[in-house]
């Protein structure tokens, strides 16, 4: 059993959440909770921004949450930092974008922002909406002269569109390319490597007491840091270079890594 105390940064989607439908696994959480009891901090950090981060998972009694790829952090109920695109420019985002033909997710701390009006839903997607809805996420649908204050937003291939123009058009982010058209798009500077190092520095934490554990291209930043990097057997980051690749999510693969850097028995 480790004795000195280990910040864990863990990924939600194909990481402690294997389907976004889902409730993370007693497995998994009786395992997250072992590892508290035994001195540990276990954090969320997520590409959710917090309007898309589900109540249960907010009450699943993390030490803290880094959503939003890093734009905002809280640890044990203290907001320590928050970075939303001014209105400004989101307004830039949601013009150009049409303009380009592009569909973009606009995902909010308190809502999401789609622009229904110039991209109207399909069957399936207005379904999509409702479950949200019915999960308890805000949805806004964009009208003609709306702005919107994302913390990232999200690039879809689903109407097509003229995307590398698009992205001429906007200045002051990084784009995380998932392939096939699909992009999420941060303000610059935010990621979630930068952000799990603003809250070891926050803890007083040097980077050996900390492991991160994701399954996607945008936890490369976090798991590139800490010599204690961990890829689910389930995802892409596994192709990443990192000290340990763990059971797929559905195959306990949280409880399996704890137990191999001896956080739990």
């Amino acid at each position: 059993m480790m004795n000195q105390p280990m910040a864990v940064f863990f990924d939600i989607d194909g990481t402690l959440l294997p389907d976004w439908r889902e409730t993370i696994p007693a497995e998994t959480m009786a395992a997250v909770r072992a590892a508290q009891a035994n001195g540990h901090l276990c954090i969320l950090n997520t590409g959710r921004a917090l309007g898309t981060v589900d109540a249960h998972l907010l009450d699943d009694g993390f030490d803290g949450i880094i959503s939003g790829v890093g734009t905002r952090a809280v640890f044990h109920g203290e907001r320590l930092w928050e970075h939303l695109v001014e209105p400004v420019i989101g307004r830039h985002i949601i013009e150009a974008a049409r303009v380009c033909g592009v569909k973009v997710v606009l995902e909010g701390n308190e809502a999401t922002a789609y622009d229904t009006r110039y991209f109207p839903p399909t069957e399936a997607e207005r379904k999509l909406l409702d479950a949200y809805r019915k999960m308890g996420r805000k949805i806004v649908e964009l009208g003609e002269e709306d702005s919107f204050s994302p913390a990232k937003f999200i690039v879809s291939p689903e109407h097509g569109g003229d995307q590398a123009r698009f992205y001429s058009m906007i200045e002051g982010f990084s784009v995380i390319d998932y392939g096939n058209g699909w992009a999420e798009v941060v303000p610059e500077g935010y990621n979630k490597g930068s952000a799990m190092l603003r809250i070891l520095d926050h803890l007083g934490l040097p980077v050996e007491r900390s492991i991160a554990v994701g399954d996607s291209e945008n936890d490369v930043p976090m798991l590139s840091l800490t010599p204690n990097s961990v890829a689910m057997g389930n995802g892409k980051a596994k192709e990443a270079p990192v000290s340990f690749v763990t059971r797929p999510c559905r195959e306990g693969g949280i409880p399996h890594m704890l137990r191999h850097f001896g956080l739990i028995d």
